[in-house]
């Protein structure tokens, strides 16, 4: 999972939506040149080739079943996964990012680690892989006034090429999908590749270490990942928030800034941008960024923030009707209901509240959110539940 953060008591947003992570067309400065390099003592990080390294004994095991398989008719890319859950029987699903052998050894990890393991495998085998990125609405945890937010990759593992002439082109690769956290309240975020898959364990462990307070390792880790993917928003809003966290607010602003003149953004960018522009008293800079959250809503999450913000104001029936646009787009996730049921409750409309809320339960794939749901709902007072009969 990809580690977000975003800065409370303000906004909590997720990741990465709809964002463009390619190099820009006009060369344009990395955002490196702007950090406070004199402030941060680079400390030695893991090498890429470390993280997707496999013991000697992993390795004839795995190839031993592949080959079998293979043997058998099994199509590679089958054969990988097939070994793939086997090994994941029981396995713990943890939030840590950890390498491919500390998974094995360990017995867990999040779907980051698994990723990694799978690209292991993959790499072991000569099979080739793309990746999405998905979007679940998380439940929050809040770290030392720090919200991280999570999106998973779904990893698919490619099918042997039908055609080996360079003039014909296969449109649509055959493969297999491993989605290790299966979930209906999930929505397609962005096509990703081995560089965003690199960038993310560094990013996520740079994140960590942000909030253990080791800024020079978390300085560190950040560094390797920009050489991966040096324009993704989130990595600069990662940077943003290191230098804040060290006290050095002119560069934040300085690197939020970058991110805005040549439009490397994100909703977890703008909100933190945001935050800190309205520290600085700056009007029209707060009324440029709080028009560019409402403009660059696009993933479910988004717009569900958005009504927020309008409830917020007091735009109760705006909120309504960005929540019931929401639900059209997108009626298996529960967060829509919840947010309705929280504004129908406040009018006082219990029957509406009670109706919604059991919505939001039925949604809910995640434990977790589910728990959380039924207990706001089991939390409405019997003698207001006899007043609606």
């Amino acid at each position: 999972m990809m580690k977000s953060l975003v800065l409370l008591p303000i906004f909590f947003l997720l990741s990465a939506c709809n964002i463009s992570k390619e190099a820009p067309e006009t060369a344009i400065p990395r955002v490196n040149t702007l950090f406070s390099e004199n402030t941060f003592l680079p400390q030695p990080t893991i090498e890429e080739s470390e993280i997707f390294l496999l013991s000697e004994q992993e390795q004839l095991k795995f190839m031993a079943h592949f080959n079998e398989e293979v043997s058998r008719g099994i199509r590679a890319d089958k054969a990988v996964f097939n070994y793939l859950e086997q090994r994941l029987d029981q396995f713990t699903y943890d939030g840590e990012t950890l390498t491919a052998q500390e998974s094995l050894s360990r017995n867990e990890g999040n779907c980051i680690s698994l990723a990694i393991l799978t690209q292991a495998y993959a790499n072991v085998a000569q099979v080739e892989t793309t990746f999405r990125e998905v979007g679940t609405i998380p439940v929050f945890r809040k770290d030392n006034n720090t919200i991280l937010i999570s999106n998973h990759f779904r990893t698919k593992l490619l099918a042997p090429k039908l055609t080996t002439s360079p003039n014909e082109i296969e449109i649509i690769r055959a493969g297999t999908v491993v989605d290790y956290f299966p979930a209906q309240d999930s929505f397609f975020i962005d096509t990703a590749n081995y560089q965003d898959l690199v960038a993310k364990y560094y990013a996520n462990k740079s994140v960590d270490a942000l909030l253990d307070e080791q800024f020079d390792k978390s300085y560190s880790l950040l560094t390797k990942a920009l050489n991966y993917t040096p324009y993704d928003p989130e990595l600069i809003n990662i940077a943003a928030v290191l230098h804040r966290r060290t006290g050095q607010q002119a560069q934040a602003l300085e690197i939020f800034g970058y991110a805005k003149t040549h439009q490397l953004i994100s909703q977890n960018l703008l909100a933190n941008y945001l935050s800190l522009a309205k520290k600085q008293a700056d009007h029209v800079l707060v009324e440029y960024l709080e028009a560019s959250l409402d403009s660059n809503a696009t993933t479910p999450f988004d717009k569900i923030q958005l009504a927020q913000r309008s409830a917020k104001k007091g735009n109760v029936n705006k909120a309504i009707r960005e929540l019931k646009d929401v639900i059209v787009e997108a009626p298996y996730i529960p967060e829509p209901y919840f947010e309705l049921a929280r504004i129908y409750y406040a009018k006082g409309e219990i029957e509406m509240t009670e109706r919604l809320l059991a919505l939001a339960v039925e949604k809910s794939s995640d434990p977790e959110k589910r728990a959380l749901f039924q207990a706001k709902r089991d939390a409405i007072p019997s003698n207001e539940r006899k007043h609606t009969q």
